[in-house]
């Protein structure tokens, strides 16, 4: 999963590239340990060699800063850094204005703390890891840096789980409360930006492979955040326009195409990845990827849209994710729902999945003809029992969530066939040329 710097660090990379010379960095809550994909400490140090930036690194426990220190002498950073050894609540009332704060200080209790962990907190707080004063640390930090913020000012929290867990039970109410706008919220990490900042409404694409792409310009989506779907990898490698995220959970599918999948992951031409979890018994070393994501992870936990897909294929599942990415607008491309079931060129195997036995010159389902290759297994498109039931559940996760967080995201469907219109608003491709 993507933890809270990553978050942080995208936006800083997305929005602020052209500015951050000079720019601050300050991170409440120091490396512990050395754990890959972990370590904001090292990730924020890297950013601010690249980019020019300074680096203050704060927490209670001098293990911690030691932490710190070992890695600025890997990376030889001295010059542009400060550690500190103190509460982050006691810091930040020596400073006067900040403009990238990361929040990852107290734990909460998750009742999964090592011994050791706890008898660091009881040598510096005098106490056992709990809640109450968790929730006490953020909320201070939080009224002062509300204090001293500038329009440009940004904070990021993690461990924000829900209203009741996390480390931002008190915390997240009191900076809503004082009109900070939530940019993003990723897993469980949330950035926020200054009330007087401008947002512009944020689009998220998710495309298909249907048929009504045939002749879509697809430089449209280089500048774009968006979301691609299975063997559309196909034609990213003629293009070279990958998609930011990118989602296959058809173990059928994946366990063909094993080889270009893992080629992604290992190369980093998407950002992120879901697929389903049969996916870590065909290639165990996923685990060792954190831009890896399973479905069932999202589907077990309390609070989350994918707890309410019961049907799904991967556009659904495609389309939800960018629910869960924050966006305020969803427009899906290319989820044509619409099949030639059996083509000519492949036979039905034993167990009904079907196998390409020779290669199509036209395919009636795909914007491009060689989605398909000899080779290639695949389910039969089930269009009336499982794909139209898993949009019908998308458009209920739209409604329910907005309600339920009261936000306002649209969805709307660029796609020629009717299939999809009972449940989202009709558009035309033609407003994207």
């Amino acid at each position: 999963m993507e933890h809270g710097h990553q978050t942080l660090i995208n936006y800083i990379l997305k929005e602020k590239d052209e500015n951050l010379k000079g720019k601050t960095i300050i991170e409440i809550g120091s490396c512990r340990e050395f754990l890959e994909g972990q370590n904001s400490t090292e990730c924020f140090i890297k950013l601010c060699i690249q980019k020019d930036m300074k680096f203050i690194s704060v927490d209670m426990d001098e293990k911690c800063s030691q932490n710190v220190y070992s890695l600025a002498h890997k990376y030889k950073h001295f010059t542009n850094m400060e550690i500190h050894t103190c509460k982050g609540e006691d810091y930040l009332k020596t400073i006067d204005s900040f403009d990238f704060m990361y929040l990852d200080g107290y734990d909460y209790d998750h009742g999964l703390h090592s011994e050791e962990r706890q008898d660091r907190y009881n040598h510096y707080m005098g106490t056992d890891i709990n809640n109450e004063e968790c929730w006490e640390s953020h909320l201070l930090m939080v009224k002062e840096l509300c204090k001293i913020a500038h329009k440009d000012s940004v904070i990021c929290f993690d461990d924000i789980i829900d209203e009741k867990v996390g480390k931002g039970v008190t915390a997240i109410p009191y900076i809503l409360d004082k009109k900070w706008q939530v940019f993003k919220r990723v897993n469980n990490s949330v950035l926020f930006v200054h009330p007087d900042r401008v947002l512009l409404s944020r689009d998220m694409y998710v495309v298909g492979n249907g048929v009504s792409l045939k002749g879509f310009d697809f430089n449209f989506l280089k500048d774009k955040e968006w979301i691609g779907c299975c063997l559309g990898f196909r034609d990213w490698e003629r293009t070279g326009i990958y998609p930011t995220h990118y989602v296959n959970v058809d173990p059928v599918v994946t366990q063909s195409n094993l080889k270009e999948i893992k080629d992604m992951i290992i190369n980093k031409k998407c950002q992120t990845f879901m697929v389903d979890y049969s996916f870590i018994k065909m290639w165990p070393e996923c685990k060792d990827y954190p831009s890896v994501h399973y479905l069932q992870q999202y589907q077990m936990t309390p609070y989350n849209p994918f707890r309410n897909l019961i049907d799904y294929c991967s556009g659904s599942v495609a389309t939800t994710l960018a629910y869960c990415l924050d966006t305020d607008r969803v427009n899906l491309l290319g989820m044509d729902c619409k099949y030639v079931e059996f083509l000519p060129e492949c036979i039905e195997l034993k167990d009904k999945t079907l196998k390409i036995i020779k290669q199509p010159k036209e395919n009636p389902n795909y914007y491009f003809d060689d989605y398909q290759r000899v080779g290639d297994i695949y389910n039969k498109p089930n269009v009336d029992k499982v794909m139209k039931q898993s949009w019908f559940d998308v458009r209920n996760i739209f409604l329910l969530f907005n309600t339920l967080r009261n936000k306002e995201v649209k969805l709307y469907n660029y796609n020629t066939t009717d299939v999809l219109d009972e449940y989202f608003e009709r558009k035309s491709l033609d407003e994207f040329k």
